[in-house]
């Protein structure tokens, strides 16, 4: 992160509360600020007091914290100056999601991105669905306006690296962009997903993602605020770019140039989940992820509480079986170790901002209820800041629902579900032993097929 963004933030907030305190009503008398007072007026006399003042330093911190991410949560992010558009090459992946690969592929092709530049790479491995089918009669039909290829060669392990794999095999030009079936794209998502690399220092891009079905019910309700916040990328991406960090990879809508994927030897077949571990290695090369907000694509979610308690227990449990080994791995100066630390903390306080906002409201009401004022304008300034940062992910990456707000205990469940299930997954985790924790189940694709039918 760049410290003198993080430090003009910081400085703005800081200030905030001075004045808070400075101008705080006498008539609401505080032990709390009396000591603070007394303290600064005589530190020397008064040198205990610092014992106490550690404690509440870590609550201001908290509330600088959240009040930085707040601030920057306003702006506009990357934006497209003029049009780019260099010769792609787009890998998508399929087992068994014949519905779901049809709805990505008319998206792609109502796309405005000039399909001369386009290769499209399907590989429908292993499908016993008609997924292989379809695509070679797609290829057949569309071959005279995009280059299509098609791969249905069963790899040599399980998992959806060693697809990817095959898939790169056969890429020809300098930007490989990555799509799950069931990705919508709209007309313009390419044009904004590509352009940032007219630029040579930017090597990796990602766009939002947002939620189809959001109104089939609260869960999916949920849902779309839990993507606006972190799983779609959302307002965090944005702030993390411009606060001087890289976003994460979670690859869909994700494209980077091909060099770095040929120099890692390609996608690791052993990884759970390889678009951590392609960040990691991005960032260890020094690599920042860009995010371009304007790149954006929808898909379909569960709509029921079993399927999203699948989904979310095949990315949780390869987040975890990964995390060990990326934390271990070192280039010349840098370290996985702070990357994944720094993204674990991420997830905790501003991933699962909605989960704590309970918390700062019930130590809201016990500051009421004792009549201590003071600290009760630090927990509201706090849930100010919270309630804030959510309204502009609704804003931006939610299409401006701002019902949404009503349904921040529905995403607060989902993200403190997903806290507490990484503590019940089993020891032994690999594509071989525990494929139903990594692969798309049966169940899920019927279930997410059936909605778009």
């Amino acid at each position: 992160m760049k410290l003198s963004r993080i430090l003009a933030y910081g400085v703005i907030v800081l200030f905030y509360f001075i004045l808070m305190h400075i101008f705080f009503p006498i008539e609401w008398s505080s032990p709390v600020k009396e000591a603070i007072d007394t303290f600064f007026m005589n530190p020397l006399k008064y040198w205990w007091f610092i014992f106490p003042l550690i404690g509440l330093i870590f609550l201001l911190g908290l509330d600088i914290f959240y009040g930085i991410y707040f601030l920057a949560s306003f702006g506009r992010g990357y934006r497209t100056k003029e049009p780019y558009y260099p010769d792609i090459s787009i890998m998508i992946p399929s087992k068994n999601e014949k519905v779901l690969l049809k709805k990505t592929l008319e998206s792609i092709l109502n796309s405005n991105y000039p399909k001369e530049h386009i290769q499209l790479i399907l590989i429908t491995s292993e499908s016993t669905d008609g997924t292989t089918e379809f695509s070679r009669e797609f290829a057949k039909k569309y071959g005279n306006i995009m280059d299509i290829k098609t791969i249905s060669e069963k790899p040599l392990k399980p998992g959806k690296p060693p697809k990817l794999n095959l898939g790169l095999k056969l890429v020809k030009n300098d930007i490989v962009v990555l799509y799950d079936c069931g990705c919508i794209l709209q007309p313009d998502t390419l044009k904004h997903l590509i352009s940032p690399f007219q630029n040579k220092k930017n090597n990796a891009v990602i766009g939002p993602v947002l939620v189809e079905n959001w109104k089939t019910n609260i869960l999916t309700r949920g849902i779309l605020l839990d993507y606006s916040l972190i799983s779609g990328g959302g307002i965090t991406f944005e702030v993390k770019n411009r606060l001087g960090s890289s976003a994460y990879s979670y690859g869909r809508n994700f494209a980077v140039r091909t060099k770095y994927l040929r120099e890692y030897g390609g996608f690791n077949e052993d990884s759970m989940t390889e678009d951590l571990y392609l960040s990691v290695l991005l960032n260890l090369d020094g690599v920042q992820i860009r995010y371009s907000p304007k790149a954006k694509i929808y898909e379909y979610v569960p709509s029921t509480w079993e399927i999203l308690v699948k989904q979310r227990t095949r990315w949780l449990a390869g987040y975890v079986f990964d995390m060990p080994e990326l934390m271990a791995m070192k280039k010349e100066n840098r370290s996985g170790q702070p990357i994944i630390i720094s993204r674990n903390m991420t997830m905790m306080l501003i991933g699962n901002l909605d989960t704590w906002i309970p918390v700062v409201i019930a130590i809201s009401l016990i500051f009421g209820l004792i009549g201590e004022y003071y600290l009760l304008s630090w927990s509201l300034s706090c849930l100010i800041f919270q309630f804030g940062y959510i309204f502009n992910a609704i804003w931006k990456y939610a299409d401006k629902h701002f019902s949404l707000l009503l349904f921040w205990p529905i995403s607060a469940y989902i993200h403190l579900y997903m806290f507490l299930r990484q503590f019940r997954l089993p020891e032994n985790m690999s594509w071989e032993l525990t494929p139903m924790l990594f692969e798309k189940e049966e169940q899920e694709i019927i279930a997410i097929s059936k909605i778009i039918e």
